[in-house]
């Protein structure tokens, strides 16, 4: 690529080119240009002529009568100088900025995963569904694992199998697809004869989902959650419930770990 076809003198450029005080790389740059802007020496001769009648005039004024800061030559130099100085504080002030908003977005980011719940999702979800009419809030109803199974299959790469939960009471219900920032999440719900409830909840991972294994309790509803694969999974169910706890307790020893 030629950057000097690109190149456009400033004013400030051809006053020092007039004045012989360019240099080298500059005086080079618009001697190219003069070559394809032959009108442009005009400009630059007329510029010549003028600092010289400023020359012959300031000649008739006694040295001491004239002020360092009036010489010509002086002028132009710290306009340069000025610019220049100018344009570095514009950059200084752009790298400023630049890096406080880096340094801003990092600390919200720590902000957030100090403050973020763990699959605080899959708690919502349960609060939002797992009531008295959750089986008319599934999108596949089922009792089958096989057709629930296929169903996350069908949104989810190498789903984890479904959790057996008949041997503690708990048979499904049928299945919701969820969204999350990441992509489509979903949730299962199971049920046992007395309607109570547990959620099991699949979700792609994000940027602030970087947790392992673990579980926490909000109120009265305990979430245990790990990662396996591709996703993470985690099982919703009521806290302190005699009906949950085997479920609960066979969960944990068989959990994934990160």
């Amino acid at each position: 690529m030629n950057t000097s076809a690109a190149f456009t003198p400033s004013e400030l450029d051809l006053q020092a080119y007039a004045d012989g005080q360019a240099d080298a790389t500059l005086r080079n740059k618009i001697e190219a240009y003069l070559e394809r802007h032959p009108e442009a020496l005009r400009e630059i001769e007329q510029l010549r002529q003028d600092a010289q009648a400023l020359r012959l005039a300031l000649e008739a004024v006694p040295a001491t009568a004239l002020p360092a800061r009036l010489d010509p030559f002086r002028i132009r130099r710290e306009l340069r100088s000025r610019t220049q100085r100018r344009v570095a504080i514009a950059a200084s002030l752009v790298l400023t900025l630049s890096l406080g908003t880096l340094g801003g977005w990092q600390m919200r980011d720590m902000s957030m995963r100090k403050t973020y719940l763990p699959m605080a999702d899959a708690t919502q979800a349960y609060r939002m569904f797992a009531g008295n009419d959750m089986a008319q809030a599934v999108d596949l109803k089922s009792s089958e694992s096989a057709p629930l199974q296929d169903w996350l299959n069908h949104h989810f790469v190498q789903a984890a199998p479904l959790p057996d939960f008949s041997a503690y009471g708990f048979k499904p219900v049928g299945g919701r697809l969820m969204a999350s920032d990441k992509g489509a999440a979903a949730m299962v719900l199971y049920q046992n004869p007395q309607g109570q409830a547990v959620v099991y909840y699949v979700r792609p991972p994000g940027e602030l989902f970087n947790f392992g294994s673990g579980n926490r309790q909000d109120g009265n509803l305990l979430t245990q959650y790990w990662r396996q694969g591709r996703y993470f999974y985690a099982v919703v169910s009521p806290a302190n419930n005699p009906a949950t706890l085997p479920v609960q307790r066979a969960i944990e020893p068989d959990r994934p770990q990160t």
